[in-house]
């Protein structure tokens, strides 16, 4: 049978979260790299696969598959049913959804984009409601690790790989995650127990240098 290919672009946090999957699971995947940036998601071959022209995008023989955390639980239930990551017991797995669906609803957009306006020039610095809107997000991404080491229990699963290379990212983009005590512990473990950790935190570094050269305070403001 071919081999899936994924279409990811190394600085997208969301693209990082599917290739930490990978190295977890051992997947064996066609990796095409595509520059969002330069306009290469918006080829005529590309949006025939995604219309939505974002990264990542997954072709699993001709099945087209975009979004993230919806590859992340399909490469799962595809190739490794059961695993831990994405184990199938519902009460597990609805855990694990709801801290994906508060990824994508609301931390990822109210943290992330204060990284991607800044990024991209559309502002020069933070606003006090940026900023308050960034702190809540964080505050209210802690919720989650009151009760349990990892996201969605005491185990590391999608829920973690999808949050992962964002609070990376954010962290050498200037943020002192060591204001955030459960999130900062939740992190170190993280960086021993994720097999993917070292390869996603150098790609994080060049995010960091590049987000520096455009705003040189990088995410002081929060701190």
């Amino acid at each position: 049978m071919p081999v899936p290919t994924l279409y990811y672009f190394p600085l997208s946090p969301p693209s990082r979260s599917v290739l930490l999957l990978v190295k977890e699971l051992g997947l064996t995947l066609n990796l095409k790299e595509v520059n969002s940036l330069t306009g290469e998601t918006r080829t005529e071959e590309f949006m025939r696969m995604n219309p939505e022209h974002c990264v990542p995008t997954l072709d699993d023989n001709g099945f087209y598959l975009w979004e993230s955390r919806a590859i992340l639980s399909y490469l799962v239930d595809a190739y490794r049913p059961g695993h831990d990551l994405y184990p199938n017991i519902p009460r597990d797995k609805a855990q694990i959804n709801r801290v994906l669906h508060h990824d994508l609803g609301a931390f990822f957009p109210k943290f992330f984009g204060v990284i991607g306006k800044l990024f991209s020039g559309a502002v020069t610095e933070l606003s006090e409601e940026m900023i308050t809107g960034a702190r809540n997000a964080l505050t209210d991404l802690e919720t989650y690790l009151i009760r349990n080491d990892y996201f969605a229990g005491e185990k590391i699963t999608i829920a973690d790989l999808a949050l992962l290379p964002t609070v990376c990212s954010a962290v050498h983009c200037g943020l002192d995650l060591t204001k955030y005590q459960r999130l900062h512990g939740w992190y170190e473990t993280c960086r021993k127990e994720v097999k993917g950790f070292a390869e996603d935190e150098a790609i994080a570094i060049q995010l960091g240098e590049l987000f520096r050269s455009k705003a040189p305070a990088g995410l002081a403001a929060l701190n």
